[in-house]
């Protein structure tokens, strides 16, 4: 918990915020640990799944340790650096396969580990290539350089669906892509109207821009039916979500929408993109680029590396963009850090550019992030869901499906999280 809480360099560890209502940790006895929270905190459980477990002991502290929220503890000097687990000798675990090698690249190579406490894996070596180029991934299974390659295109689906030797799995996905809407009345980047407003401060603007699109024709036509057209924003079958209804597309009706808030001769956006994050993202820009060019809309495309593009998005420097937002925590996941009012002793609202502040909204949400019952937390889930829908602080598009293009004699039964492991892969 301390390592968790350290800020290297000034960053956050990526659960660090969501550990922000607990003060302290204390070690009860050997077997017992007592985490200590701000208020009651019923999602610890699901946040502490993502703690990387180090000994301190392999870390060279023997004294005991105390928390603090700081996570500097006394024993700072003892944390590995990143490049201690590059080169290996941070990396410990008792898992089926040793690690023997990695590469800035994202590269490795793993060995079985013959001493594994429970069922030995079938594959004797492992080696993961990271290879950003969807079209170079496809051209090396298909020349037999890989056996497994993630995020097959529409397209090379139809490629592997005539060839024999080759097969794909997929699985519906946890992640919700969206479009995240400035909503704050003093302006958003890129963002601008003929009388110097923020459109997007109006809710019926944002619902014109939702009603635009079609969704259906998106999943279908740029995912072959590999997409789920999204209809709030948590995965739609996901337990815990509530039931909701289609979102309409009726460009008529959004037109009239626009009209009504005062924009019938349109507005300007800047609409971006990161050109490399997401399976078809590009596409699925273009796509919404002319639906709101259809919908009097002036829009411009900005397309690029996500590296660029997460320093663009932290400066506050977009007023409208595309991301995604996993669900491995539950239902409200996206939803309570995206769209609530920061509150660091309840964990909401880490990441809300959207600038949304509505008091039902945050009336549920501080209710769900503090209530232990479980139906009564489904319910305030479904009250904030349906606010946050209506109000359209972002727009839902669609929830990804985990693909994976890989020989025809492998048998693949991959996971939801879409992480690829060797041991979900089995030979037929």
């Amino acid at each position: 918990m301390c390592r968790m809480m350290y800020r290297v360099d000034g960053r956050a560890n990526v659960v660090t915020s969501a550990l922000g209502p607990v003060t302290n940790v204390v070690a009860v006895d050997d077997h017992t640990v007592r985490f200590e929270t701000t208020a009651p905190y019923p999602i610890i459980t699901q946040k502490l799944k993502f703690l990387k477990i180090l000994s301190a002991e392999a870390a060279g502290v023997e004294d005991d340790i105390t928390f603090d929220q700081d996570g500097d503890c006394g024993i700072v000097d003892a944390y590995p650096s990143q490049a201690d687990f590059d080169a290996g000798s941070a990396a410990i675990g008792t898992g089926p396969y040793i690690y023997e090698s990695f590469q800035s690249t994202g590269d490795a190579n793993l060995v079985r580990n013959e001493n594994y406490w429970g069922e030995l894996p079938e594959w004797d070596r492992v080696e993961i290539r990271s290879v950003p180029n969807n079209g170079a991934r496809i051209a090396g299974l298909l020349a037999g350089d890989y056996d497994i390659v993630e995020r097959p295109s529409a397209e090379d689906l139809q490629l592997i669906e005539r060839d024999d030797n080759f097969d794909y799995s997929t699985v519906p996905g946890l992640q919700t892509i969206f479009l995240v809407l400035d909503t704050s009345a003093d302006g958003a980047a890129g963002v601008s109207a003929a009388d110097g407003s923020n459109p997007l401060a109006d809710v019926r603007v944002r619902q014109a821009l939702s009603m635009a699109i079609d969704r259906n024709a998106i999943t279908e036509r740029l995912f072959a039916g590999n997409a789920t057209p999204a209809n709030q924003f948590a995965p739609s079958y996901m337990p815990g979500a509530p039931v909701m209804p289609d979102l309409v597309t009726d460009l008529d009706q959004a037109k009239a929408l626009l009209a009504e808030a005062g924009y019938a001769d349109g507005f300007a956006l800047e609409l971006n993109v990161p050109a490399d994050r997401y399976t078809n993202g590009p596409l699925v820009a273009q796509a919404i680029t002319q639906y709101w060019t259809r919908l009097g809309v002036d829009v411009t495309l900005r397309t690029e590396p996500w590296s660029v593009f997460q320093t663009r998005r932290t400066g506050g420097e977009m007023g409208v963009f595309m991301y995604g937002w996993g669900h491995p925590q539950g239902a409200a996941q996206l939803i309570s850090g995206a769209f609530a009012q920061r509150n660091d002793d309840l964990g909401l609202g880490a990441a809300n550019f959207s600038n949304y502040n509505s008091p039902a909204f945050e009336e549920a949400m501080q209710a769900w992030a503090v209530e232990v019952d479980p139906a009564r937390s489904q319910e305030l889930v479904a009250e904030a869901m349906k606010t946050a829908v209506a109000d359209m602080p972002g727009i839902p598009l669609f929830y990804n499906h985990e693909l994976w293009a890989h020989r025809a004699d492998i048998e693949l039964v991959g996971g939801a999280e879409g992480r690829t492991v060797a041991t979900m892969a089995r030979s037929k």
